[in-house]
């Protein structure tokens, strides 16, 4: 007798494929990064906008700051002042029987109180005395 090897064609066993909850739960993760990622970038070009109109407007101010110092330094000219404090308004300059000088022969001098000024130091009775007072 023979040995006949018989030959049986495999079928492959087709398996149920499914999407890991896990997988899904990774997919939406990376979509919220995403948004979020896309709406900082938002937030960070406006801020950027708004940081160099704000520093415009800054070297504006600050120009105007300049002119308006130079205009004022050469508005206010004490020779022009004093023409017109004398001729306008009649002002003149104090005479020598004008000035009086005030001297004074006491010397300043300071006491320094240890807290002993003839009444209670404690600071709880003065705290009870006080509210006695004000509501007594």
């Amino acid at each position: 007798p023979r040995v006949r090897d018989k030959v049986v064609p495999q079928t492959e066993v087709l398996t149920k494929q499914s999407i890991s909850p896990l997988a899904i739960f990774g997919f939406a993760a990376a979509a919220v990064l995403l948004v979020f990622s896309l709406l900082a970038r938002v937030q960070f070009t406006q801020a950027s906008a708004e940081t160099a109109k704000l520093e415009k407007q800054l070297s504006e101010l600050t120009e105007q700051q300049s002119k308006l110092t130079i205009a004022y330094e050469s508005a206010v000219n004490l020779t022009d002042i004093e023409s017109y404090a004398i001729n306008t308004l009649g002002m003149q300059k104090p005479r020598a029987d004008q000035v009086r000088y005030v001297s004074t022969s006491a010397q300043d001098k300071a006491e320094i109180l240890n807290g002993t000024d003839g009444t209670n130091s404690n600071k709880a009775s003065n705290i009870v005395d006080s509210l006695r007072e004000y509501f007594g």
